[in-house]
């Protein structure tokens, strides 16, 4: 991992594991703007929609039967009533999210959450790539406490949030996002604060040591 130099960080994430405030945090430190929910008004913007729908379904990735439904506009059969505006406008969102982000990307320094961020910039100079995860007990407490939601609901909504965002990696970049090799950096924040991941990745911005390679005590690996 090259320290010196970064001017892009994309935060990869489990759902109540943090990522939306190590950003917010990380960028008024650095004083760096960050794309997160605002993306959600650059694509309804640039698709001409309802910011709602775009809230609905961005980072999303579409059913089976959309996609069977979108194979039949090859040759239409006799089959009325069969709706695949669900998997067209999926797809055209992930793709004015990609557009979105890569015109930010162009005037950094920038922190961009989310979208398969990592796999869109992998390879790329001066990009650090983050992810956050923590155990689903961590992230149900969180939840609970944000939306104030049960447990029930709070860990239906964390398993369906990841699964989403996984199958959206798979669809669009062909690979896994759990993969520890897209990332430069991991933390367990049931194991640290959100505040402590944040103060590890602006030393490494900034080119100060950061310590161990990994720290498994802290909950912290860093790639070499």
């Amino acid at each position: 991992m090259q320290s010196a130099n970064i001017d892009l960080i994309t935060v990869s994430r489990e759902f109540g594991a943090g990522g939306s405030d190590l950003a917010r945090m990380l960028g008024e430190r650095l004083g760096w703007p960050v794309l997160d929910h605002e993306l959600v008004f650059r694509c309804a913007k640039r698709l001409n929609i309802d910011t709602k729908a775009v809230e609905r379904m961005h980072e999303c990735c579409p059913s089976l039967l959309a996609r069977l439904s979108a194979a039949l506009l090859v040759s239409p059969p006799e089959a009325p009533g069969i709706d695949t505006s669900h998997l067209l406008r999926i797809d055209s969102i992930a793709e004015a999210a990609h557009e979105s982000i890569r015109e930010a990307a162009e005037h950094p320094p920038l922190i961009v959450v989310g979208h398969g961020t990592q796999c869109l910039f992998a390879g790329r100079r001066g990009a650090l790539h983050v992810r956050l995860f923590a155990p689903l007990d961590v992230r149900i407490t969180r939840l609970r406490d944000r939306y104030g939601w049960n447990a029930v609901t709070a860990a239906a909504k964390a398993r369906q949030m990841d699964e989403d965002r996984r199958r959206y990696v798979q669809r669009y970049f062909h690979t896994d996002l759990r993969d520890a090799l897209l990332y430069d950096v991991q933390f367990n924040t049931g194991r640290m604060t959100v505040e402590e991941a944040v103060g590890v990745v602006e030393r490494i911005v900034r080119g100060e040591a950061v310590g161990a390679a990994v720290d498994h005590e802290q909950g912290v690996g860093v790639s070499s």
